[in-house]
């Protein structure tokens, strides 16, 4: 007797925006740790300068925006809408990440509230994009949002911020942005892994 053959669902493994996605997780993980190090670099670097500081943003930031347009073009099965506001958020944070490079910019207090616009308006946009977008991992995503959300908040309402304190609170965001970033590449490895191995044989005669 033959066996009718099934072909798991969404809600049987992970989405297909996803399963592409994690082919590409050491993106993520990568990224996460490159947050992480310059992060360290900040905190570690001696005699840290605002020039340094908006050098090693400067650095994340084109990074960051790099690895949101690559998401966006890889991520072809997301919701069009979706994709455009990865896209977006890549091309905003090269141009921030290159606006912190120039020289005439470094400033504390716009440097600061460079920033703190940036991360407002990318941790929105993150935001937005995993609550529209199907994507299991969402928590993550929203996670991310926030605390740029209220990092960039942070800024805004505290201009005039000093040096020591604005290479706190860039530390910290650094930190935790890297780390959230690398846990979610991790599940989605884990997460794709599971879904390969449960999906089932094909049915015999």
């Amino acid at each position: 007797m033959s066996h009718a053959s099934t072909s798991p669902g969404p809600s049987a493994g992970i989405p297909p925006e996803l399963s592409r996605m994690a082919d590409h997780w050491g993106l993520l993980v990568g990224f996460g740790s490159l947050t992480v190090l310059l992060g360290l670099a900040v905190v570690l670097w001696p005699g840290s300068t605002l020039v340094v500081l908006a050098v090693f943003l400067g650095i994340q930031l084109l990074v960051n925006g790099v690895f949101k347009i690559v998401s966006a073009f890889a991520a072809s099965s997301v919701d069009g809408g979706v994709r455009a506001l990865l896209g977006l958020a890549g091309a905003l944070s090269v141009i921030v990440g290159l606006l912190c490079l120039r020289e005439p910019m470094q400033t504390v207090v716009v440097l600061g509230l460079l920033l703190g616009a940036w991360w407002v308006v990318s941790g929105l946009i993150d935001i937005f994009a995993a609550v529209l977008g199907d994507v299991r991992e969402k928590a993550w995503h929203i996670v991310m949002g926030v605390v740029s959300v209220l990092a960039g908040g942070f800024l805004l309402v505290n201009p005039e911020l000093s040096l020591t304190a604005l290479v706190i609170v860039v530390a910290v965001w650094l930190f935790g942005y890297g780390v959230i970033a690398v846990i979610a590449g991790f599940r989605m490895r884990s997460l794709s892994s599971a879904h390969l191995g449960a999906t089932p044989a094909p049915a015999g005669a």
